[in-house]
């Protein structure tokens, strides 16, 4: 008989899809760690803001640091339909000499001030050791991904019913670089569970952008035994240098949707004792009274992640102009017109095509010069992928011609770091000829000043009353009048 007419449907409801109203009011914090480093180490400023509609956060700049954003992680958790979300930004703080800085307190509109922070820095390195981070609190609230009774889930999901895994291309990055990666949770026939979440990391050392409300639902087979897999594409991004675990939580609510498999489950007459090894997931007492009433059990899916090894950005030969763009990218630039008037404003377009950290790619356009006057360049995103790690960023800048004749537009340099190479790349535009014509248009002529002449006023004496009576005076005579 085929075993197969005996098992269950598995089905996934997306209870994330469902979101009556937002829960708390927005709120700031931020948090060094560590807060005591030698010259020569970076310390990471984590900001967070929780609420509705999580702002940017206002970062000050300090004197004698360098504070630069390195990435982000969020979160969005659902309880009885009431919705918080989470954004952390990451920015990497590096001292430029030794001393005790304070950064001031970080504001968000509408989610308050944070406190200000200290910063001590050693003439030396190896500053205070950082501390452990505090494992996720919702981790630490709910049991781990198992139903019979087992402390961990392995990740490859040997007798597992549900299991969380993690794919990344590989496991040697940059800080700052940006890689695919693919959240997959794995539903094992016969169970039916809800997501109460989407995937949150549990280490500081990375951040992962937006996921998708609506992830992918598709049919594999691990060790012989079909799983629904539901599937989250997106990228990931290294925040610090060291050698750290990649690791993820998920919160769902499993169940078992008919009595009937359970109770051959009981009689011994059990298919998923085959499919699970023989240790039935049903013998967790847990299901003890699950008869005659459906049960749910709240559980965090978790991965055993690989060690990550991540290198730090080298400070030798890094270009002056450069943002922190890691990646692999290709610059071009064109001009509105090639001919144009001296004080007319010609428009530049700048763009950067390929694939890296998109959100680090930055530029200032043509700078300033005797022919030319520019004025800051606005910047639009069109990615080329779900994941954002491939796209094109365009710089718009009008700039005005301030010189007749002949006129060049200068080549407009990029500098990124390819992670491939282990080296940084500066790539330049072609310049691009113009010709500028003088502007014939000339200031209007100053009008003759209008000269007023009134004829002397007679002296009068005053009444009785002290008041000067009352006289009439006439109008002023002008001789000549020009337009």
């Amino acid at each position: 008989m085929n075993i197969s007419k005996h098992l269950l449907v598995t089905g996934l409801a997306l209870a994330m899809l469902s979101a009556p109203a937002w829960a708390a009011q927005d709120s700031i914090t931020a948090q060094l760690q560590p807060q005591s480093i030698g010259l020569g180490d970076s310390a990471q400023l984590l900001v967070t803001v929780e609420g509705a509609q999580p702002g940017e956060p206002s970062v000050p700049d300090v004197d004698g640091l360098e504070i630069v954003p390195v990435g982000q992680q969020s979160s969005m958790q659902m309880i009885n339909g009431a919705i918080t979300s989470n954004v952390t930004r990451i920015y990497q703080v590096t001292p430029e000499r030794a001393g005790n800085f304070t950064i001031p307190a970080i504001s968000v509109p509408g989610a308050g001030r944070t406190q200000p922070i200290e910063l001590r820095v050693e003439d030396g390195s190896g500053g205070q050791a950082q501390t452990q981070r505090a494992p996720s609190q919702s981790r630490a609230q709910l049991p781990p991904p198992t139903m019979n009774g087992n402390s961990s889930a392995p990740v490859d999901g040997k007798n597992q019913p549900t299991f969380l895994r993690v794919v990344l291309p590989k496991q040697n990055l940059t800080v700052s670089e940006l890689v695919p990666v693919q959240i997959k949770a794995y539903f094992r026939a016969g169970v039916s569970a809800s997501l109460n979440g989407l995937p949150m990391l549990s280490s500081d050392a990375f951040a992962l952008n937006k996921l998708d409300d609506q992830p992918e639902q598709t049919r594999e087979s691990v060790n012989g035994v079909p799983y629904t897999v539901i599937t989250w594409r997106s990228s990931l991004s290294a925040v610090k240098a060291g050698d750290y675990a990649l690791n993820l939580d998920l919160p769902v609510m499993v169940r078992v949707q008919q009595e009937r498999a359970l109770r051959r489950a009981r009689s011994g007459n059990d298919p998923f004792g085959d499919f699970f090894g023989g240790n039935s997931p049903f013998d967790d007492p847990f299901f003890d009274n699950f008869f005659g009433q459906s049960t749910e059990k709240p559980m965090t899916l978790h991965t055993n992640g690989d060690v990550v090894k991540i290198k730090a950005l080298p400070t030798q030969g890094r270009p002056p102009g450069f943002s922190g763009a890691v990646g692999t990218f290709d610059v071009t630039s064109e001009a509105a017109s090639t001919q144009g008037a001296t004080g007319d404003p010609l428009q530049l377009k700048f763009s950067v095509t390929g694939s890296g950290n998109f959100s680090r790619v930055s530029s200032n356009g043509l700078p300033a010069s005797a022919p030319w006057k520019n004025y800051d360049p606005s910047a639009q995103f069109t990615p080329a992928d779900s994941s954002g790690l491939t796209g094109t960023k365009t710089f718009e800048q009008s700039i005005v011609p301030l010189q007749a004749g002949a006129q060049e537009i200068p080549a407009i340099n990029f500098s990124y770091y390819d992670p491939e190479k282990e080296t940084y790349v500066t790539k330049s535009t072609a310049p691009i000829s113009v010709q500028i014509a003088q502007n014939s248009a000339a200031p209007a002529p100053a009008a003759t000043p209008v000269v007023a002449t009134s004829a002397p006023r007679a002296t009068t004496k005053p009444a009785a009353d002290g008041l000067a009576p009352d006289e009439v005076v006439s109008p002023g005579v002008t001789a000549n009048l020009q337009p």
